[in-house]
């Protein structure tokens, strides 16, 4: 038997259940190791499948997702009062820290309260 030509096929997922079927046939030199140039043709479809998967990536886009833990209200809570802008918006939450009783609510009151009439007095001076 002469071994004249070679060939190598595969089929690679690519997604969303795509396949993606690569194949190369090569014609072999007289004194060229078979076994040899069907490793070239297994390289060279890998190489080839790999630029498809980088154009893919392309295509895709690629998404960075922050993962926040949720909040718990009294984290919630903290955070409207010390993002509060005015004095007035922040006396809205004041009957709810007296009723809570919770030392982290009643600091974070009264620091955002401090801020606030700093920044009313430093804008009057």
């Amino acid at each position: 038997m002469q071994l004249d030509r070679i060939s190598y096929q595969r089929v690679f997922p690519i997604g969303n259940f795509a396949t993606e079927r690569i194949g190369l046939e090569a014609s072999l030199d007289k004194d060229e190791n078979p076994e040899e140039a069907l490793n070239k043709l297994k390289v060279i479809v890998d190489t080839l499948h790999a630029e498809t998967l980088t154009q893919l990536d392309l295509c895709r886009g690629s998404k960075v997702v922050d993962v926040v833990e949720p909040k718990d209200a009294l984290s919630n809570f903290i955070e409207a009062i010390t993002t509060c802008t005015t004095i007035k918006a922040l006396e809205s939450f004041k009957k709810l820290v007296e009723m809570q009783n919770v030392p982290e609510l009643y600091e974070a009151y009264s620091e955002t309260l401090k801020r606030l009439q700093n920044e009313i007095h430093n804008k009057t001076v």
